[in-house]
């Protein structure tokens, strides 16, 4: 058996026993879990004041994250940030204190010893953590994002070619509109409604991919969004008349 301690805030509380997993084949490549973890509220620490520190610190903006940059200097931008009380400024270098409350941390210095401290310090209290172009130093690593409203595209090639990922961030781009958008607005907007009218999970299932593969589509795209509406509750009706016979 293995034994895993869960952690509150800084620090490790409480065990659990787990059966023991078993290793990876020899020669397995190093894997990345997929996943999209809700930062909203939640503390980020970026260890780092430069143009890099800067990319990561709005990109963790625009997902909602409490961000605290710790480094001597910083770009004009993020000094900015700090003024506007978007983010918090700690104009020094790191220390191991820094990271207590975090959910996640990046280390994006040209420093090593500073990079390694970030990663020994993290990894000791079991908090996800990035070393900007040192895969090995990373128990997470980030994708190539594309956003459309609520829909989110995540490229990785497991740290191997960030190059190549931002390639077909910009294919995806070019082939995936603002209609995606809209059209999962809509389909939010209806999820309530078919939830009454189709109690069933399998019956709202094939309700909504009809949605996506049939006219209310077209009509997104079109930019109709009156009568993609319109089509969905027609649609709906249907479907509910039908489970009712």
């Amino acid at each position: 058996m293995t034994q895993i301690r869960g952690r509150s805030g800084f620090g490790v509380r409480g065990s659990e026993q787990l059966p023991r997993t078993q290793n990876p084949e020899p020669g397995t490549l190093k894997g990345y879990y997929p996943l999209f973890a809700d930062l909203r509220n939640r503390r980020v620490i970026v260890v780092g004041g430069g143009m890099v520190a800067q990319r990561k610190v709005t990109t963790l903006l625009r997902f909602g994250a409490k961000v605290t940059v710790v480094s001597p200097a910083a770009t004009q931008r993020l000094r900015r940030y700090a003024k506007q009380g978007t983010v918090r400024y700690v104009p020094r270098r790191f220390k191991a204190c820094d990271l207590e409350g975090a959910w996640l941390v990046y280390a994006a210095t040209n420093d090593e010893t500073i990079n390694q401290a970030v990663f020994r310090t993290a990894t000791r209290h079991r908090i996800f953590t990035n070393v900007v172009d040192q895969v090995p130093l990373c128990s997470f690593i980030a994708p190539a994002i594309m956003k459309r409203g609520e829909l989110v595209i995540a490229i990785s090639t497991g740290g191997a070619s960030p190059t190549v990922a931002k390639r077909l961030r910009r294919e995806f781009e070019r082939t995936i509109g603002a209609e995606y958008a809209e059209l999962l607005r809509l389909l939010n907007s209806l999820r309530g409604v078919a939830k009454r009218k189709l109690p069933s999970y399998d019956d709202r299932k094939r309700y909504f991919d009809r949605l996506v593969r049939g006219r209310t589509f077209a009509f997104v795209r079109r930019g109709q969004t009156g009568q993609a509406r319109r089509a969905a509750l027609a649609l709906l009706e249907t479907e509910a008349k039908r489970n009712r016979n």
